[in-house]
Order: structure tokens, then sequence, then C-alpha cells
């Protein structure tokens, strides 16, 4: 009988050889154990300095928290910044992409933001009154008379204007607050206090105006130019809400004036007596005015309107109607 002669051993080829050493050598393993590559991979999350148990509530820490986000996020462009008094959320735009970054109980994240929240036009955290959101949030509460589950937000709220906003759960109308925390409260036309505001809120940073006018149900309402033949800029103060703007068309054409020709003390005056005047107490609800230029004298005038009648004065509420007729 033959005998088969031996099989000789088993050779791998070098080239896999000399490539399976090398990669053992370089990951650090050992033959015979395999070592989980996703738990040498780093943490991509960046870390809070602020502690897990701090409230976001507390105005120290709400900015250091929202600069911490703004960081992380690379400084890209801020479009909404979200605060509870659990977490922290600030919105942040690159090109048509949105990103939220979290805080949370000390820890950063990130997710995509829904396309809709990149509208909103960018702002600098650094000018809103942050550190004194624990007087805002007070002021909130007793504005809509709940403090339950107060969110606030900083978002753009009319035609780049970007303002505070405190809204509380289950919703209650929110209150809204300037830039440096002020409360934009409801306003009273027929007072000193309340046209002044409405004044400074519609006129905003404009030096030159087409015509200011008071329109019941309406508000304050300023026109300014735009730049663009036949199109007006119409800022809109509402008794219980922001300005606001928008675009219309309007005769840019007519002579412009400067707000600060025009009192709150004599118009809030003339709110209350005009109706006395007219014999008209009972209605006075209805009144509204117009100031502007059309009269063609050096100064501009005040047409007040009650049911159908006019009576015209001067800026310092002298009764020029017969001179203008």
């Amino acid at each position: 009988m033959t005998v088969p002669a031996p099989r000789p051993p088993l050779r791998w080829p070098r080239v896999l050889v000399v490539l399976l050493s090398g990669c053992l050598l370089a990951a650090g393993c050992q033959p015979g154990t395999l070592e989980n590559p996703q738990t040498t991979r780093p943490s991509m999350s960046p870390s809070s300095t602020v502690s897990a148990s701090a409230s976001p509530f507390q105005g120290s820490a709400t900015r250091l928290i929202v600069n911490e986000l703004v960081e992380a996020a690379g400084g890209a462009p801020v479009t909404k910044v979200d605060v509870t008094s659990r977490q922290v959320n600030v919105t942040t735009r690159s090109g048509a992409t949105a990103q939220i970054w979290t805080w949370q109980a000390g820890r950063i994240t990130s997710s995509p933001a829904q396309s809709a929240q990149t509208v909103s036009r960018p702002f600098s955290p650094d000018d809103f009154a942050l550190d004194r959101i624990s007087q805002i949030l007070e002021t909130a509460g007793r504005a809509v008379g709940s403090r339950r589950n107060q969110e606030l937000q900083i978002l753009e709220y009319n035609q780049g204007v970007v303002l505070i906003s405190v809204s509380t759960r289950p919703e209650t109308a929110p209150a809204f607050f300037r830039p440096d925390g002020s409360f934009i409260a409801t306003v009273d036309f027929t007072t000193t206090q309340g046209m002044a505001e409405a004044l400074r809120d519609a006129v905003d940073t404009s030096t030159q105006v087409l015509s200011i006018s008071y329109q019941p149900g309406k508000g304050l309402i300023v026109d300014t130019r735009t730049g663009t033949d036949g199109i007006v800029l119409r800022r809109t103060r509402p008794a219980s809400l922001p300005a606001w703007a928008m675009e219309r068309r309007g005769d840019t054409g007519a002579s412009v004036f400067s707000p600060s020709d025009v009192s709150p003390a004599v118009l809030a005056g003339l709110m209350n007596q005009i109706p006395v005047t007219l014999n008209k107490t009972t209605d006075k609800s209805a009144l509204s005015f117009t100031i502007d230029m059309s009269d063609g004298r050096p100064q501009p005038t005040i047409h007040f309107n009650l049911d159908g009648q006019t009576i015209v004065t001067d800026m310092a509420g002298k009764d020029i109607t017969q001179q203008v007729r």
C-alpha cells in the first residue's frame, strides 16, 4: 500500500500577513482581541462650563449659556433664541440650512431645524438684555396674570424688528419687550404718557415723515418715504401690540416734516378736548386725526374728524379751522 505524502503547512500570502500585522500594531490590539472602533472615537459635542443644576432663568447663567451655544455654532448668524426654565435653544443659519443648538442640564447638543426658521432676520444676542431675564419674566407675569411654564423668545417680529416676547403654557397673550428689556405696554392715546410711547414706537428712527395719524381700532400710524416713488413705509402702533410695518402705495411727493415738532401732551389734550368742543362726548371713541403738510403752511397742521365734523389746529393746539378753509 502506498502511503500519501504529508501536506505542506498552510502559508498565508506574505502581503496579507504584513497588512494584518500592521493593522494590529496601528490599532494597539493584541492577537485574539478586537476593539470596538466607536469606543475610541472622540465626542463631537462641545462641553459647557455652566453647571448642570444652573437655571437658564438666572441672568448671568442665561448670558453665558447663549454665548456658549453661539460659540459651539462657530459664530453662525443667530435667527432665534428660546429660553425655558430647563433649556436654552439657539437657532443659527448657514445659507439655506438652519441648525438648533441646545443647552440642557450642562450638555450641549445640536439638531437640524425646520427650514421655516431661517426666515427670521439674523441678530446679535449681545444686543438684548438677557441679564435682566428675571425682571422681564416677573413683568410679563404681572401683565398676563400668569407665570406658569414661561418661555422667553428673541425673534424677528416684523420688517427686521427683533423683539423679546414671553408666553406661558397654557397659552396666554404674549408680553413683548424691547431689546433693552423695557416692557411694551398697552397705551392709552388720551394720556401724555401713552401718546408719547406710541409716537416713539411708530416713528422709530425716522427723522422726516409724510404724515402721522390716529385711527380708532387701529392705533397711531406713521408714513415715511422708502426711496421708491409711489411706495411708502407705514408703521402702525396698536394700543396693545408692538409697532408693525408694511410697504404700501402712497404720495411720496408730499412735503415732509420732523416728528419732533409733534407734542404728545398737545395731542393727548386735544383727544380729550375735541369731543367736548363738538358736543360729542358720547362718540369720542370715534375721533381720528391726521398731521401733515397738506394745508401748505410752514408748519404741519392737525385735522381732527368726529362723525363727519372737522376741526383743524396748529401744532400748539390752536383752532385754525377758519384759516385753512
